[in-house]
């Protein structure tokens, strides 16, 4: 082993050896727990995206009520814009679209 460093190059050459080489231990351990760090982003935001569309498809579903005339009936009786009787007598008078 003495013999090793008698020259100061070759002193130089092994301790920039063992530093490189430790430069990349650290390297490979820091993208290492990035990629952990990573994956873990990626399925909060898969569940996240999951969570959206599934809010997108009730709130859809929630429109598509709105535009109803059972909402529109609801809506009127509960805000005493119309009464009970009322609705009956429109029903008998106008016929709805599956008369037609």
């Amino acid at each position: 082993m003495t013999k090793l460093f008698y020259k100061k190059s070759t002193s130089i050459l092994v301790i920039a050896a063992i530093l490189v080489l430790v430069l990349l231990a650290l390297i490979l351990l820091v993208t290492l727990m990035q990629m952990s760090s990573l994956s873990q982003r990626a399925e909060k935001l898969a569940e996240l995206i999951a969570k959206a569309q599934e809010d997108e498809a009730n709130l859809q579903e929630l429109i598509d009520y709105l535009e109803t005339d059972d909402y529109v009936r609801k809506w009127a009786e509960e805000n005493n814009r119309i009464k009970g009787d009322d609705i009956i007598w429109l029903e008998e008078k106008i016929p709805s679209n599956s008369d037609n």
